[in-house]
């Protein structure tokens, strides 16, 4: 998080600082709903109103993988405090060493990962489809990188392969404006996150991966751009 950043949500950090402590590993559901509180709550403090589409039509019954574009720093603020389902993320190692929010994406789930490693890579597939076949709920930004923008990057390929193994729905999510939220002046005031129909895995399986990663990739291109 930047100075900038903290200064508009400093008078939630003791608290979220004191129960990220207090709170326990193997309550996943529990610290999501404590998490998804605290990120209405710094959503409203940076001053904007958060549209959601579609979250009441999400399945209750997993395993589901989340696929996401990625706009800037804290689209896991408007991710959680959109989706009524806890769900853990894929994401680099790095950031895990962030004092608050690392520890906070512990206590969700995250599975955090070495890309530049094999070593790394293989853990984060089979621990990710350790999960999935548990029931648990996973969310990946398969374009590894930030956009910065509504212009997206390509999709990597073998960002699919958790929810083959895991034989997961995909979900294709779509974040909007969430850019925002990093830039210390910016005329937009409202983001939005959009919940695609999940695609079953008797339905996309027999896809192969690179079809199936443009078809997804599209889909929320289209949506970033649409009125």
């Amino acid at each position: 998080m930047t100075p900038f950043q903290i200064l508009r949500v400093a008078h939630l950090l003791p608290g979220a600082w004191i129960i990220s402590r207090r709170s326990s590993m193997d309550e996943w559901e529990k610290n999501y709903r404590v998490l998804q509180r605290y990120s209405r709550k710094a959503i409203k403090a940076f001053g904007f109103e958060l549209h959601v589409q579609g979250a009441e039509e999400l399945p209750t019954q997993g395993p589901l993988f989340f696929v996401s574009n990625h706009q800037g720093t804290l689209d896991p603020a408007p991710l959680v405090a959109s989706c009524p389902l806890p769900f853990g993320v894929i994401s680099k190692k790095e950031n895990e060493t962030n004092p608050l929010l690392g520890r906070w994406a512990q206590l969700i789930g995250t599975i955090h990962f070495d890309r530049e490693t094999r070593e790394g890579n293989v853990h984060m597939l089979r621990e990710s489809a350790r999960r999935l076949k548990q029931g648990k709920n996973l969310l990946i930004f398969p374009e590894g990188t930030r956009s910065k923008g509504d212009e997206m990057h390509a999709f990597k390929m073998g960002s699919l392969q958790p929810a083959y193994m895991g034989k997961a729905a995909i979900v294709p999510v779509t974040l909007k404006h969430c850019y925002a939220l990093d830039e210390k002046k910016s005329h937009i005031r409202s983001i939005s996150v959009i919940y695609g129909k999940p695609i079953p895995y008797e339905e996309y399986g027999k896809i192969k991966q690179e079809e199936l990663l443009t078809r997804l990739h599209d889909e929320i291109q289209r949506n970033v751009y649409a009125r």
